[in-house]
């Protein structure tokens, strides 16, 4: 049985949270043989990631060297602009869901990790949700103008994309990414072992 392969970005000043929540899920797959395997990379501009609160995650490979046809769906945890979130708006990002987007893939974002999306113009037409509260960004108005409907919801699935309000949902929006790559049996059986609670 081939792994699914999950290509997770991580920019400078991540929330910490949400990063490791799809690392240890996904890690979870692992628990029983007989489980269908989760990989996840990590992918970002650096060699180490800094998370806002001090997480510091190593990338298996640099965006440069990215090749999005191995992958399945892309993760994109959201992040403090304050601490170099910034980076996620980088064309290279963009260029990278747009190409795994169109091929197929899922996307995965928790936060205002759907506000890269977003510019890349994949939300036309679409709903999704972000993170409310930021001191310094109109999130929601930043969805809508680039033509996305900004539906206010604390998990948002709109073919394909999976956008979610803050961290409390990030196991949530992991779970759902794997229903879509496994199947709901699968998934169900991942749920068992972590005790999972809908």
């Amino acid at each position: 049985m081939n792994s699914k392969k999950v290509l997770l970005f991580l920019a400078q000043g991540f929330e910490d949270l949400e990063a490791a929540s799809i690392i240890d899920i996904c890690g979870w797959t692992y628990y029983r043989e007989h489980l269908q395997k989760v990989d996840v990379s990590v992918t970002g501009f650096h060699k180490e990631v800094t998370g806002r609160f001090g997480l510091k995650i190593k990338t298996d490979v640099l965006i440069d060297d990215i090749n999005p046809k191995e992958y399945e769906a892309l993760a994109i945890p959201g992040g403090f602009h304050s601490h170099g979130f910034d980076e996620a708006y980088d064309v290279k990002v963009l260029n990278l869901a747009e190409s795994m987007y169109n091929s197929g893939g899922i996307i995965a974002t928790m936060c205002v990790g759907i506000l890269p999306i977003a510019k890349a113009g994949l939300l036309k037409g679409k709903r999704a949700t972000t993170y409310p509260f930021s001191k310094k960004h109109d999130n929601p108005r930043y969805l809508r103008e680039y033509g996305c409907q900004y539906s206010g919801k604390s998990i948002e699935i709109d073919d394909r994309i999976i956008s979610c309000a803050g961290p409390s949902q990030s196991l949530h929006v992991v779970m759902i990414m794997l229903e879509m790559l496994l199947g709901s049996e699968e998934t169900r059986k991942i749920k068992e072992f972590i005790v999972f609670e809908e």
